[in-house]
């Protein structure tokens, strides 16, 4: 299943120890959906995401798998029921039955977008959703620093001391700063109100590593630090020079890629002669 969710109000994706499955506190998005399979089908279900997203992260484009033995007469049915039971700050928009040896964790590219909010004040209906800057952001400094991430890379430097991972080496297809505008309803100038949008395609991505990169930026769109520290701290490999990690309410899980397989076309695949 391809899903959204807002995280402004969730703990993460993952269930947290203490948490449960049925509580209202802090709840984790997989422990709300897994709630939901029970009602729906009357089964417990473990389900599989692509990438274990942090408290607070957002997602468009999540996909995760789960195995179900229950019989259902239409995917679509069981689609339209899970979100009639789920909140409204976590939908399903695409589900459909995958072979046995698909797995959601198997993916080969994806792509996060972090937004940074740029005005005179914290707009309300973004706050969640953006980070707001007071300072102005120099774009084009931000857009030549992130260019450096293209490439194979060790991004240990910008990997959470609690990731749990064999190698902290990263390939990073796509990096660029936009600007965007605002389009939510409300009277916006866009010479004073408007978004900066990261926007990072990589084979994977550690854990906190585009925050890292995200509080980083921020620093030089200040001018504070110059566009060549980024591939500095790479080369360092020193937790301790990268700026401050941006929150949580910026970042955007935006697409998965998976290799082609046949059964997955709902998904969106890369050609096995891909990049990869």
């Amino acid at each position: 299943m391809q899903l959204s969710y807002d995280g402004s109000n969730y703990c993460g994706w993952q269930i947290q120890r203490g948490t449960g499955v049925h509580k209202n506190q802090n709840p984790s998005i997989e422990g709300v959906i897994v709630a939901a399979i029970k009602e729906l089908c009357g089964e417990d279900v473990v389900v599989v995401s692509s990438g274990r997203t942090d408290a607070g992260v957002h997602a468009s484009g999540q996909v995760a798998h789960f195995t179900l033995n229950t019989y259902i007469n239409s995917e679509e049915n069981l689609l339209r029921g899970l979100n009639q039971i789920l909140p409204a700050s976590i939908q399903i928009h695409q589900l459909g039955q995958v072979p046995q040896n698909f797995s959601a964790r198997c993916s080969i590219q994806k792509q996060y977008s972090y937004y940074f909010q740029q005005g005179p004040c914290n707009i309300p209906h973004l706050k969640n959703y953006t980070m707001w800057n007071r300072r102005s952001l120099n774009g084009l400094k931000m857009n030549q620093a992130v260019k450096q991430l293209i490439g194979k890379h060790d991004f240990i430097a910008f990997c959470s001391s609690k990731a749990k991972v064999s190698t902290t080496v990263r390939q990073i297809y796509e990096a660029e700063v936009t600007r965007e505008e605002i389009t939510h309803p409300g009277l916006y100038h866009f010479e004073t109100q408007f978004l900066w949008r990261l926007r990072l395609v990589g084979s994977g991505f550690l854990k906190k590593m585009v925050r890292g990169i995200a509080g980083t930026l921020k620093q030089i769109g200040e001018e504070r630090r110059p566009p060549e520290d980024l591939l500095k701290i790479l080369e360092s490999r020193s937790r301790s020079q990268v700026g401050r990690t941006a929150p949580s309410s910026g970042l955007w899980l935006d697409r998965v890629w998976y290799p082609s397989q046949e059964g997955i076309e709902f998904l969106h695949q890369i050609p096995n002669q891909s990049k990869m």
